[in-house]
């Protein structure tokens, strides 16, 4: 039976059913003159993301839910969700190999290093080694740690979420202005070295450009209030950017999977996770330029290993997000636009009663 790139969201897979050069009806989520490819024939993609799971029937879930949950938006489309395929696919994927798979297709399942005791052993200690790491450089040791981060560890997982940025992409950067005037594009940039104010991910004196991918992310992050006027910088990419890109979609699960590197990736990233988080934090009046520290340590490995910046999603505005760029000179301010702000929408939660 054949199934298509509409029933995948990798684009490693996607990119082997187009080599194929067929297309056709899809069997499983019913596409019309798609990119088919024999099911059977990804049997090698799938089983390294099969192997990473076990039977457990007290806190599992059968197969086709599971992967779903562990591998969001990763692995299955919607489209084949809704069609109620994905059992059938995974197993016509693997039909060669059926016997090998038969208990984890007929029972409910859990990824292996979600087991209680190797959670004990390897994903708690990560999560603590944060806290650890934060506690010391900001109160015991700045530059020679007692508990020092596996570093060739952190670098190795960095390049897992590599992602590269086209030339002549464009980025926006806002400045709150006092007069419809604006500010002019030579002031749109980052501020001087010696004006640079500790930032998440820059230390006092270093100056980086801090981005964003739209004009309405920009906005949230500028914090513009009502009848402010805004400067809103357009800026270029001029050449191709390497960027560590710390949202878990970056990095694609067959790849991973084909180099065996899919279930380190799911156990470590939750220290990207945290590195995300903070430096996704809105900066608060009463914030001590202390809290920065760990982000501005990891950011400068991260520099150290030849990234041009890090991509980060906005905590200000959910569907964008933010660059922070090591090397301002790769980008251009091609115009400045100035725009002001008639109308605010509010959202607000009670946190204590009178």
């Amino acid at each position: 039976m054949n199934c298509c790139t509409n029933c995948f969201e990798s684009n490693y897979i996607n990119d082997v059913i187009f080599r194929n050069r067929t297309t056709g009806k899809c069997d499983y989520c019913n596409s019309e003159n798609a990119s088919i490819y024999d099911a059977s024939q990804l049997s090698i993609f799938f089983k390294g993301i099969l192997d990473l799971y076990e039977v457990n029937p007290a806190n599992g879930k059968p197969i086709e839910k599971q992967i779903i949950v562990d591998f969001y938006q990763k692995v299955f489309t919607q489209k084949l969700i809704d069609a109620d395929c994905v059992k059938q696919l995974i197993t016509d994927i693997i039909q060669d190999d059926i016997a090998d798979y038969q208990n984890v297709l007929d029972n409910p399942v859990r990824l292996k290093y979600r087991n209680s005791d190797v959670e004990d052993v390897i994903i708690n200690p990560l999560a603590l080694s944060w806290d650890k790491f934060c506690d010391e450089i900001k109160s015991v040791n700045r530059f020679h740690f007692v508990n020092a981060l596996d570093l060739e560890k952190l670098k190795s997982l960095f390049r897992y979420f590599e992602k590269e940025v086209p030339k002549g992409k464009k980025f926006y950067r806002a400045r709150i202005s006092n007069t419809t005037k604006g500010y002019p594009a030579n002031e749109m940039g980052n501020p001087p070295n010696h004006l640079a104010k500790s930032g998440r991910a820059n230390p006092q004196g270093i100056s980086y450009l801090y981005l964003a991918n739209d004009i309405t992310t920009t906005l949230f992050e500028a914090r513009a209030s009502l009848y402010d006027y805004v400067s809103i910088g357009t800026f270029r990419l001029a050449e191709n950017l390497r960027v560590v890109n710390l949202s878990r979609q970056t990095y694609d699960v067959f790849r991973l999977s084909e180099i065996e590197s899919l279930e380190e990736v799911m156990i470590h990233g939750s220290f990207v996770d945290k590195l995300e988080h903070e430096l996704s934090t809105p900066r608060r009046k009463n914030d001590s330029e202390l809290d920065y520290l760990p982000t501005q340590y990891l950011s400068e490995l991260i520099k150290s290993m030849g990234f041009d910046g890090i991509e980060f999603k906005s905590s200000l505005y959910s569907e964008g997000y933010n660059l922070a760029i090591f090397y301002p000179e790769k980008f251009n301010c091609l115009d400045v636009d100035v725009y002001d702000i008639d109308k605010i929408k509010l959202e607000y939660t009670k946190i204590t009663g009178v």
